[in-house]
């Protein structure tokens, strides 16, 4: 396997000693500009349940539990090592019921029917099996007019990165917005912002 293609799989699926110690620094670092910016447009309320898919290296996690008082943030990732260190690095937040974290997948979520009321998803989307389906099981999982948040950056962007060509599907804002008007999501807003440097950042935002 070539650099790139590692690279690719490590963005997928933080694993290894590379995932753990290098990845997750990283992904906290780019994306936080993004998770910042996604979190406001959730207007998250203290009693709210949160769910973040691919929470990756956990610094959006924490901004959502520091949010909460009577809700709580649920983590879900693909990567067994993302949550055996979520367990370390949050075991006092976890321990106080603040914040909970497990394995799993966007395509068969494991939990059960209108369960949320906020959930989040940030540079996930390009690694999804199938694109309607992750949808259509973050609406089953969310309560009666609870939002959807989905953070990427463009296809226009993120296409000029060689490690783009190896297992990723690109979108672009209007991509993104038409696939979660077709999960039947409504009062969809699409923000796309920074389109002048080498990253942007597109939010959908839509209401279940």
């Amino acid at each position: 396997m070539g650099m790139k293609q590692f690279m690719a799989a490590q963005l997928r699926q933080p694993s290894g000693w590379f995932g753990t110690l290098v990845m997750t620094r990283m992904l906290n670092k780019v994306n936080s500009q993004i998770v910042g910016r996604t979190l406001e447009l959730l207007q998250i309320q203290p009693d709210h349940q949160v769910l973040e898919i691919g929470f990756g290296g956990g610094s959006a996690l924490m901004l959502a539990a520091a949010k909460l008082r009577s809700g709580k943030a649920m983590g879900l990732d693909l990567s067994p090592e993302m949550v055996t260190q979520a367990q370390r690095k949050f075991r006092h937040l976890i321990a106080g019921g603040r914040i909970a974290v497990q394995q799993g997948d966007v395509s068969k979520l494991p939990f059960a029917d209108a369960t949320f009321d906020r959930v989040f998803t940030i540079n996930t989307i390009y690694f999804w099996p199938d694109t309607m389906q992750g949808l259509s099981e973050i609406k089953r999982v969310l309560k009666p007019d609870g939002l959807v948040a989905i953070g990427i950056r463009s296809k226009e962007k993120m296409e000029k990165q060689s490690l783009t060509k190896y297992n990723f599907r690109l979108f672009t804002k209007e991509d993104l917005e038409s696939a979660v008007r077709q999960a039947g999501f409504r009062n969809v807003l699409i923000e796309a912002t920074d389109q002048e440097h080498w990253y942007d950042q597109v939010i959908a935002v839509g209401r279940r």
